[in-house]
Protein backbone atom coordinates (compact mmCIF):
# COMPACT_ATOMS: atom_id res chain seq x y z
CA UNK A 1 0.00 0.00 0.00
CA UNK A 2 1.30 3.44 -0.81
CA UNK A 3 0.33 7.03 -0.23
CA UNK A 4 1.49 10.33 -1.64
CA UNK A 5 2.81 13.07 0.65
CA UNK A 6 4.04 16.36 -0.82
CA UNK A 7 4.23 14.80 -4.29
CA UNK A 8 6.41 11.90 -3.10
CA UNK A 9 5.17 8.35 -3.12
CA UNK A 10 5.74 6.60 0.23
CA UNK A 11 5.42 2.86 0.71
CA UNK A 12 4.10 1.07 3.73
CA UNK A 13 5.78 -2.30 4.17
CA UNK A 14 8.73 -3.62 2.19
CA UNK A 15 9.74 -1.84 -1.00
CA UNK A 16 8.74 -3.87 -4.05
CA UNK A 17 9.08 -1.52 -7.03
CA UNK A 18 11.09 1.54 -7.94
CA UNK A 19 8.71 4.19 -9.30
CA UNK A 20 10.99 5.71 -11.97
CA UNK A 21 13.77 4.47 -14.22
CA UNK A 22 16.93 6.52 -14.46
CA UNK A 23 17.92 7.79 -17.91
CA UNK A 24 20.72 5.18 -17.99
CA UNK A 25 18.27 2.38 -17.12
CA UNK A 26 15.82 3.63 -19.77
CA UNK A 27 18.65 3.54 -22.34
CA UNK A 28 19.63 -0.04 -21.37
CA UNK A 29 16.01 -1.20 -21.55
CA UNK A 30 15.47 0.50 -24.92
CA UNK A 31 18.65 -1.10 -26.31
CA UNK A 32 17.84 -4.41 -24.56
CA UNK A 33 21.56 -4.58 -23.87
CA UNK A 34 23.58 -7.48 -22.50
CA UNK A 35 23.99 -5.44 -19.32
CA UNK A 36 20.22 -5.37 -18.94
CA UNK A 37 19.85 -9.06 -19.68
CA UNK A 38 22.39 -10.44 -17.19
CA UNK A 39 24.91 -8.82 -14.87
CA UNK A 40 26.22 -9.09 -11.35
CA UNK A 41 25.11 -6.87 -8.50
CA UNK A 42 27.36 -7.25 -5.46
CA UNK A 43 28.09 -10.81 -6.58
CA UNK A 44 24.53 -11.92 -7.19
CA UNK A 45 22.74 -12.31 -10.53
CA UNK A 46 20.81 -9.26 -11.69
CA UNK A 47 18.96 -8.00 -14.75
CA UNK A 48 16.30 -9.93 -16.61
CA UNK A 49 17.98 -13.23 -15.67
CA UNK A 50 18.25 -12.30 -11.99
CA UNK A 51 14.59 -11.33 -11.76
CA UNK A 52 13.62 -14.59 -13.50
CA UNK A 53 15.83 -16.57 -11.10
CA UNK A 54 14.09 -15.11 -8.04
CA UNK A 55 10.66 -15.67 -9.63
CA UNK A 56 11.53 -19.31 -10.34
CA UNK A 57 12.86 -19.95 -6.83
CA UNK A 58 9.66 -18.51 -5.36
CA UNK A 59 7.43 -20.48 -7.77
CA UNK A 60 9.24 -23.72 -6.85
CA UNK A 61 8.48 -22.94 -3.22
CA UNK A 62 12.18 -22.69 -2.32
CA UNK A 63 11.84 -19.19 -0.89
CA UNK A 64 9.20 -17.80 1.40
CA UNK A 65 8.72 -14.13 2.15
CA UNK A 66 9.85 -13.28 5.66
CA UNK A 67 7.24 -11.72 7.92
CA UNK A 68 9.41 -8.66 8.63
CA UNK A 69 11.27 -6.59 6.03
CA UNK A 70 15.04 -6.94 5.65
CA UNK A 71 17.22 -3.92 6.38
CA UNK A 72 16.53 -0.95 4.19
CA UNK A 73 12.86 -1.97 4.16
CA UNK A 74 13.50 -4.65 1.53
CA UNK A 75 11.51 -7.83 1.13
CA UNK A 76 13.27 -10.53 3.14
CA UNK A 77 13.24 -14.22 2.22
CA UNK A 78 13.75 -17.45 4.12
CA UNK A 79 14.50 -20.84 2.65
CA UNK A 80 11.56 -23.23 2.86
CA UNK A 81 12.04 -26.90 3.67
CA UNK A 82 12.10 -27.57 -0.10
CA UNK A 83 14.62 -24.75 -0.58
CA UNK A 84 16.92 -26.11 2.12
CA UNK A 85 16.70 -29.56 0.54
CA UNK A 86 17.64 -28.11 -2.86
CA UNK A 87 20.56 -26.14 -1.42
CA UNK A 88 21.86 -29.25 0.41
CA UNK A 89 21.56 -31.23 -2.83
CA UNK A 90 23.61 -28.51 -4.54
CA UNK A 91 26.21 -28.72 -1.79
CA UNK A 92 25.70 -25.12 -0.66
CA UNK A 93 26.59 -24.33 2.93
CA UNK A 94 23.61 -22.11 3.73
CA UNK A 95 24.51 -22.02 7.42
CA UNK A 96 27.87 -20.43 6.61
CA UNK A 97 26.15 -17.98 4.25
CA UNK A 98 23.65 -17.08 6.97
CA UNK A 99 26.51 -16.21 9.35
CA UNK A 100 28.02 -13.60 7.02
CA UNK A 101 27.21 -9.95 7.55
CA UNK A 102 23.96 -8.58 6.24
CA UNK A 103 20.62 -10.18 5.59
CA UNK A 104 20.69 -13.78 4.37
CA UNK A 105 18.30 -13.31 1.44
CA UNK A 106 16.36 -10.29 0.28
CA UNK A 107 14.79 -8.75 -2.78
CA UNK A 108 17.23 -6.31 -4.33
CA UNK A 109 15.48 -3.77 -6.54
CA UNK A 110 16.84 -4.15 -10.06
CA UNK A 111 17.65 -0.80 -11.65
CA UNK A 112 16.59 -1.83 -15.17
CA UNK A 113 13.69 -4.17 -14.43
CA UNK A 114 12.07 -2.27 -11.52
CA UNK A 115 11.51 -5.65 -9.89
CA UNK A 116 13.52 -7.70 -7.47
CA UNK A 117 16.39 -10.10 -7.96
CA UNK A 118 17.80 -12.27 -5.16
CA UNK A 119 20.31 -10.40 -3.02
CA UNK A 120 22.42 -11.17 0.02
CA UNK A 121 24.67 -14.10 0.87
CA UNK A 122 22.17 -16.61 -0.54
CA UNK A 123 22.04 -14.70 -3.84
CA UNK A 124 25.85 -14.75 -4.06
CA UNK A 125 26.01 -18.47 -3.18
CA UNK A 126 23.39 -19.39 -5.80
CA UNK A 127 25.16 -17.28 -8.44
CA UNK A 128 28.49 -18.94 -7.59
CA UNK A 129 26.87 -22.38 -7.84
CA UNK A 130 25.39 -21.54 -11.25
CA UNK A 131 28.81 -20.28 -12.36
CA UNK A 132 30.50 -23.51 -11.25
CA UNK A 133 27.97 -25.45 -13.36
CA UNK A 134 28.65 -23.30 -16.45
CA UNK A 135 25.22 -21.65 -16.51
CA UNK A 136 26.56 -18.17 -15.65
CA UNK A 137 29.94 -16.98 -16.94
CA UNK A 138 31.80 -13.92 -15.75
CA UNK A 139 32.93 -11.40 -18.36
CA UNK A 140 36.34 -9.96 -17.51
CA UNK A 141 36.32 -6.24 -16.79
CA UNK A 142 32.55 -5.81 -16.69
CA UNK A 143 29.50 -6.66 -14.64
CA UNK A 144 27.93 -8.36 -17.68
CA UNK A 145 27.69 -12.14 -17.52
CA UNK A 146 27.13 -14.69 -20.25
CA UNK A 147 24.39 -17.26 -19.87
CA UNK A 148 23.98 -20.86 -20.92
CA UNK A 149 20.26 -21.53 -20.82
CA UNK A 150 17.91 -19.64 -18.53
CA UNK A 151 16.72 -19.78 -14.91
CA UNK A 152 13.75 -21.97 -15.79
CA UNK A 153 15.99 -24.66 -17.26
CA UNK A 154 18.75 -24.25 -14.64
CA UNK A 155 16.49 -24.84 -11.69
CA UNK A 156 14.37 -27.51 -13.39
CA UNK A 157 17.56 -29.45 -14.18
CA UNK A 158 19.03 -29.02 -10.71
CA UNK A 159 15.71 -29.78 -8.97
CA UNK A 160 15.62 -33.13 -10.76
CA UNK A 161 19.19 -33.93 -9.64
CA UNK A 162 18.38 -33.42 -5.93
Amino acid sequence: MSNVINGTQNFEGPIRIRPNLSSQAEREVRRDSRLRQARTCYGHLAGVAGVALLDKMVSLGWLEEAPAPASGNRVGYNLSVEGRRAMVAWGLDTEAAAKTSGNFAFGCLDWTERRQHLGGPLGRAVTAYLGERGYVGRTTGTREVSLSGNPESWLDATACQG
